[in-house]
């Protein structure tokens, strides 16, 4: 009877021993799609700061590309947010967008962006942030992001730092915290919640209803520690082509969020055009951010 026990333990070690390796393996099919991603990137990069995801390594929340800060020009700064698009994957610091829209309004530029993040970091960097003399918080929200408010405790590549909320109707947004650590270090665990993530992000691309209430804070919290500034979210054109619908625009809105949709400002030029984007077939050269930010820069008299 023991020895039948014992036999039948390790046989159900030896089978989830295999499972847990075939998910690996996957994963490390995804993790080599990525480093040629970033590869592709780096031809394009000469100083040592590295914007492309860090690759199941320890996710830093401290660490961003270079700010901007001006002296003595009589303006309050900019607050700049959002993933990789914003921080300038890809680029130079004195390439980046935060640089050029420095450059372009005479203004500090606060660089809060961060590869691979979401609408959810842009409420946690708010939540923390000490900046004072603040005019203008932009956020550069691409598509992807909707999935993002769901993926960060079981992203198979990505060791971030758990980042994720719900929302709780009396307390509003509420951080989720991992029951069992250790248990999402398994590959084979990550696999089957992210198949889950994959359809609560499907919902959200239909009722909106995390974004929403997470953009709903950031708009409260940005007029609450910057009471005279702006809260603008550009809608970059991302290469899938997936746009928010009108509806959603009005809704947003109605937070007291300025929405800045980058194609209505670019309607004669093929923002598709390959070369406006990476080899990577993700992220924007700074031509494209040569055209939107001086329309961004016009547009509230920044």
């Amino acid at each position: 009877m023991v020895k039948k026990i014992i036999s039948n333990l390790i046989l159900i070690f030896l089978t989830f021993a295999a499972i847990e390796f075939y998910c690996f393996q996957e994963t490390k099919k995804q993790n080599d799609k990525f480093k040629l991603q970033a590869s592709q990137l780096k031809e394009n990069r000469v100083d040592k700061f590295q914007t492309k995801y860090k690759i199941l390594e320890d996710f830093n929340p401290t660490v961003f590309r270079k700010s901007f800060i001006l002296k003595d020009t009589g303006k309050k700064s900019v607050l700049w947010c959002g993933c990789s698009f914003a921080e300038g994957a890809g680029l130079d610091d004195y390439h980046t967008p935060c640089f050029k829209i420095s450059e372009l309004t005479n203004r500090s530029c606060i660089n809060k962006s961060k590869g691979a993040t979401g609408t959810q970091y842009v409420y946690y960097q708010i939540l923390n942030d000490n900046s004072s003399d603040v005019d203008f918080v932009i956020y550069t929200f691409i598509w992807n992001h909707l999935y993002r408010l769901y993926n960060y405790q079981v992203n198979q590549l990505i060791y971030m730092f758990n980042l994720r909320y719900k929302y709780d109707a009396k307390t509003g947004l509420k951080e989720i915290k991992p029951i069992f650590k250790p248990l999402y270090s398994s590959f084979f665990v990550k696999k089957i919640l992210n198949k889950q993530v994959h359809r609560n992000s499907e919902r959200e691309g239909n009722n909106f209803f995390l974004f929403n209430a997470t953009m709903k804070q950031i708009s409260n919290l940005v007029h609450s520690k910057y009471p005279n500034a702006k809260f603008i979210m550009i809608e970059f054109p991302e290469l899938s082509r997936h746009e928010l619908p009108d509806s959603e625009i009005e809704i947003l809105k109605s937070y007291g969020i300025e929405i800045f949709r980058a194609k209505d400002y670019l309607q004669n030029i093929e923002l598709y055009d390959e070369k406006y984007w990476y080899p990577d077939k993700i992220h924007p050269r700074e031509e494209l951010w040569d055209l939107i930010l001086p329309k961004l820069k016009d547009e509230y008299n920044m």
